[in-house]
């Protein structure tokens, strides 16, 4: 086992020492205790929102923000997003009465990609997502374009998106 490196265990007296000079970091600036409570906030809507909403749509979303009046729910895609339009009322009539947001007047999806680290081609029923390629002929039209530009990090950009062919 001479190659194994063994995990690092913190030392609970410096792990103290952190919280204590993060809590003291929070409480100095009023702007950053601010956004550390709105930060807080929202994991816990979130959480509840996941508690809520059945697994197979909570596992697709999470709540990005919200404000005085709108809570703003993110989905992985915009098929997501639809099913979660549908319950718009359900979630915000949720959000006003069981998270303690009664000035919500709007809840907004929108779709953010991967926002759950979520691998698409391990999800059952679904391809791998596929590299994005040119073909024979438009590689070489792009290559021709590129040799005619006089910036040279513009053009070794561009020649490198003309590598992106087919494989035949």
């Amino acid at each position: 086992m001479s190659g194994s490196k063994s995990p690092k265990i913190q030392n609970p007296k410096t792990r103290n020492l952190k919280t204590r000079q993060f809590n003291q970091l929070i409480s100095s600036n009023k702007q950053l205790n601010k956004l550390y409570t709105h930060a807080k906030d929202i994991c816990a809507l979130n959480e509840k929102l996941h508690n809520y909403l059945a697994p197979s749509l909570s596992s697709h979303c999470t709540v990005g923000n919200y404000s005085a009046d709108t809570l703003i729910i993110n989905a992985d895609t915009s098929a997501w997003a639809s099913k979660l339009r549908n319950r718009i009322p359900d979630i915000l009539d949720y959000a006003r009465h069981e998270c303690g947001l009664s000035n919500i007047i709007s809840v907004r999806i929108r779709v953010s990609p991967n926002q759950n680290n979520t691998t698409y081609s391990s999800l059952p029923g679904t391809r791998p997502a596929r590299k994005a390629s040119l073909s024979k002929k438009s590689a070489e039209f792009i290559e021709s374009v590129a040799t005619s530009i006089e910036d040279p990090a513009l053009r070794e950009s561009i020649l490198k998106i003309s590598k992106n062919t087919k494989e035949l």
